[in-house]
């Protein structure tokens, strides 16, 4: 299923609106150290980009092998790992 994706991937991720900045900030006062995240699903890395000037670690996973390569390139000086 998270295959049928991958051809329309890098489109998506020129297209997708971002998330607005309150989420992140939401999340991030919920947890009480900003060492580490986890994007699950996180498809063109949108919210990994969004998190990783918060977080130290960013980890950002998929199902699609593809989607990530056509993630958003712009995480900061922090480090995220597909």
């Amino acid at each position: 299923m998270a295959d049928m994706f991958v051809k329309q991937a890098k489109q998506y991720a020129e297209a997708r609106p971002n998330y607005p900045e309150e989420l992140f900030k939401f999340i991030a006062s919920k947890t009480p150290k900003h060492e580490l995240v986890w994007d699950v699903g996180t498809g063109s890395g949108q919210a990994a980009a969004s998190l990783a000037p918060i977080y130290k670690n960013v980890i950002a996973t998929d199902t699609s092998h593809k989607a990530p390569q056509h993630s958003v390139s712009t995480y900061s000086s922090n480090h995220v790992h597909n």
